[in-house]
C-alpha cells in the first residue's frame, strides 16, 4: 500500500530526489579534485590533473551498464523495443528511481532513457539482469570490460554505483565515456533535458546543463554525492574531433559546468584529428633472409587517424622505417616496419607496415628447384 502511494506521487518525488542530489552542499571534508580531457575516438589523453585519483564510482558506474547494454543492442541480442520484466531485486533499489513495481514490464528504450537522463537505480538493475542474467553476473561483465578497456583503477561491485566499494578515476571514466560515445544511437538519450516514462507517470530531468547550450554536445552525465563532490562527464563533437571531459570533486556545482566548457573549448581550439593519406605513403619491398624470396612486398595495414595540435600540422613529416634482418618465414600481415609521423625529432604517431604476401623459409626442395631454374637459364 505504501509502495502504491509512493508510485502515485512519483513525478514530484523523483524530481525532488534529483534536485537534492544536484544541489546539496558538500561537507567540509571535500573529495579530491580531478579532471581529464580526452579525444574520444582515439582515447588520446590531452590534459589531466590528478586524473588517477580513486573515488567512489557513484552514477558513473551506470555508463558501464549502458555500454554493455549498447553492445547487446549492436549485436542484435537486444533491441530498444525489447520488453523486460522488473524483478523484486530491481524493485528494492533505493535512491534515484522510477518506482518500478515487481513484475512490471517496460521497454529497453524507456530503461535506457531512465538511466541516461535520470540516473534511475531500479531501471539500471533491470538492464543489468537482462544482460548478465543476474546483477552479480552482470558485475563480472562490468569488471571484465573495465579490464579490457584498460581501466586500471576501476572496480565495480554493483551495476548502479550505489556501493562505496565501486570505485573509479577520472581517467578511467574518460576511457569509458570515450567508448560509449561511439554509439550514436545513445546521443538522443544523453542530450534530452526532460522526458517521462511509464506512460507519463514518472518524470525525468537531466542535471547536465551543458546539453542545453554547448555547441556539439553529445552527452553524458552530471551528479553530486558527498563522497565524490559535484561531478560532470561531458562529450562533444566538432569537425570529426570527439572530446570527453570528466570533472570529479568540484566543490561548486556551477563551476563544474563552466570548467568543462573551458576545457572542451581549449581542446577544440588546439587540436584536430589527422587522417593519414595513402598518397603520402609509399611502402617498398623489404629484404628477407633465408626465404624462398629475397624480399617481401609491403603495405600499410590501416590509415588510423590520430590527434595532433593544429599549430604543428605544417611541421609534420612522415618516414617509413623498415625492420632490419628479417628472417623467413614471413606471413601475410606480419609487421615489417613502421610509418612514423614526426614533428621535429618527436614521434607523434606510427602506422604499421605489414607484409603484403607470405614468404616461406628456404628448404632443400626449394633450393633444388632454384638451382634447376638457374641451370635452365644458362
Amino acid at each position: 500500500m505504501k509502495k502504491a502511494l509512493i508510485a502515485a506521487l512519483s513525478a514530484v518525488i523523483f524530481i525532488g530526489i534529483f534536485s537534492v542530489a544536484a544541489y546539496a552542499e558538500p561537507d567540509s571534508a571535500s573529495p579530491p579534485y580531478s579532471y581529464v580531457l580526452m579525444e574520444g575516438s582515439t582515447a588520446t589523453l590531452l590534459y589531466e590533473e590528478n586524473g588517477s585519483a580513486v573515488l567512489p564510482a557513484h552514477h558513473s558506474a551506470k555508463l558501464m551498464t549502458l555500454l554493455l547494454t549498447a553492445e547487446k543492442i549492436a549485436s542484435g541480442e537486444l533491441s530498444e523495443d525489447t520488453v523486460l520484466k522488473t524483478s523484486a531485486h530491481a524493485n528494492s533499489m533505493q535512491g534515484a528511481q522510477i518506482w518500478l513495481m515487481p513484475g512490471e514490464e517496460i521497454t529497453v528504450r524507456e530503461l535506457i532513457k531512465s538511466v541516461a537522463i535520470g540516473n534511475a537505480n531500479d531501471a539500471c538493475v533491470v538492464l543489468a539482469e537482462a544482460v548478465g542474467e543476474t546483477e552479480e553476473g552482470f558485475v563480472k561483465l562490468m569488471n571484465n570490460k573495465a579490464a579490457e578497456l584498460g581501466m586500471l583503477s576501476t572496480k565495480y561491485v554493483d551495476s548502479t554505483g550505489i556501493s562505496r566499494e565501486s570505485v573509479t578515476s577520472a581517467c578511467d571514466t574518460a576511457i569509458l565515456a570515450s567508448n560509449l560515445s561511439g554509439y550514436d544511437f545513445l546521443t538522443p538519450y544523453f542530450t534530452t533535458w526532460v522526458d517521462s516514462v511509464r506512460g507519463g507517470k514518472t518524470e525525468l530531468a537531466s542535471q547536465n546543463r551543458l546539453i542545453l547550450k554547448y555547441n556539439g554536445i553529445t552527452g553524458m552525465k552530471a551528479y553530486y554525492s558527498k563522497e565524490t563532490g559535484n561531478c560532470v562527464i561531458a562529450s562533444a563533437e566538432r569537425d570529426g574531433l570527439r572530446l570527453v571531459c570528466v570533472i570529479f570533486g568540484e566543490t561548486d556545482e556551477n563551476r563544474r559546468f563552466t570548467t568543462a566548457k573551458e576545457k572542451l573549448n581549449a581542446g577544440f581550439s588546439a587540436y584536430t584529428l589527422y587522417k593519414p593519406k595513402a598518397a603520402e605513403l609509399y611502402p617498398e619491398p623489404v629484404a628477407v633472409h633465408g626465404g624462398e624470396k629475397t624480399e617481401v612486398k609491403s603495405e600499410i595495414s590501416g590509415l588510423d587517424p590520430f590527434v595532433v595540435r593544429k599549430s604543428q600540422l605544417e611541421k609534420m613529416t612522415v618516414e617509413i622505417k623498415y625492420y632490419e634482418n628479417l628472417e623467413a618465414p614471413i606471413n601475410y600481415g606480419d609487421t615489417v616496419g613502421l610509418a612514423v609521423y614526426k614533428i621535429g625529432e618527436d614521434e607523434v604517431f606510427a602506422l604499421k607496415v605489414t607484409a603484403a604476401e607470405t614468404v616461406r623459409r628456404m628448404n632443400i626442395a626449394l633450393g633444388f628447384r632454384r638451382i634447376l631454374g638457374f641451370i635452365a637459364l644458362m
